[in-house]
């Protein structure tokens, strides 16, 4: 196999692993806006690091988690005048619209706009390579790290403070995770199609999960998978990688929806 190829499936299955435990508080918290947002940001974060000389996944990712933090404070603060949820939504659209402006006027970025949007898998370096792996372990170790925490806030945020859970910190780090996935999910999926990454193998685990722990694990192990799956879609079918990639998922999860719905007939059918 092509060198390229070891390199995307490497680069995709090791960020989708990441990207599943993470997925589960994602969707424990109903945070799915808070992730599009960020993901939206994207587009601003890669303008930026062209403007500054900089890598462009090196903008996004120190845009992301500044734009996570900025927005879940100024959701806090918003009151019932304007939900959080709309204030999150707001700023995120606001970075997208800048992006897409700041990127219109590089000459030299236009024909890789495609490639910030749905991602260019297949065109990663060994030094992008080493930097997503070294993102992907951190994240994993981290969330191990901090599982607990985690847990206890997505199950009920008082109590958890109540018994002595650093709720904010606890909270800053996962924010931090999520952006970052986003960040170094921009090369593999694109700004518009992260949050599916992050979204579709935690909710294709669920059916199969007892524990969270076990949900999470699953979580990974389908993130991973979707990667290879993907790729070898789009090399069958010359369809963009990126993309492929989040249908190989979305496929998994019209499986576990299957298996969801034929289990629960058997169910109705042993009771009756």
């Amino acid at each position: 196999m092509d060198d390229f190829l070891w390199r995307a499936m490497i680069g995709a299955g090791l960020l989708g692993a990441a990207a599943g435990p993470i997925g589960c508080f994602v969707l424990w918290r109903r945070m799915a806006y808070l992730g599009e947002s960020v993901a939206h940001l994207g587009l601003m974060g890669v303008a930026a690091g062209i403007l500054l000389g900089v890598s462009p996944i090196a903008g996004v990712a120190v845009l992301a988690i500044l734009a996570a933090l900025i927005m879940a404070k100024a959701g806090k603060r918003a009151g019932a005048l304007i939900p959080s949820g709309t204030i999150i939504g707001i700023v995120g659209h606001i970075g997208l619209a800048l992006g897409f402006v700041l990127l219109s006027t590089m000459e030299t970025v236009r024909a890789d706009l495609l490639g910030y949007l749905f991602g260019d898998v297949l065109a990663l370096s060994n030094s992008e390579i080493y930097v997503i792996v070294a993102a992907s372990l951190v994240v994993l170790t981290v969330t191990a790290a901090l599982w607990k925490p985690l847990l206890a806030l997505s199950i009920n945020p008082d109590i958890a403070i109540a018994e002595g859970t650093s709720g904010n910190f606890a909270n800053i780090a996962f924010l931090v995770l999520v952006a970052s996935l986003v960040a170094f999910g921009l090369k593999i999926v694109g700004a518009l199609l992260i949050v599916a990454l992050i979204l579709i193998p935690p909710a294709a685990a669920r059916p199969f999960a007892r524990t969270p722990e076990s949900m999470a694990i699953l979580a990974a192990v389908l993130g991973a998978v979707s990667a290879p799956l993907g790729i070898e879609g789009s090399w069958i079918t010359n369809a963009p990688a990126g993309p492929s990639i989040v249908l190989a998922a979305a496929s998994l999860f019209l499986i576990a929806l299957l298996y969801m719905s034929l289990s629960a007939k058997f169910t109705r059918r042993a009771t009756n």
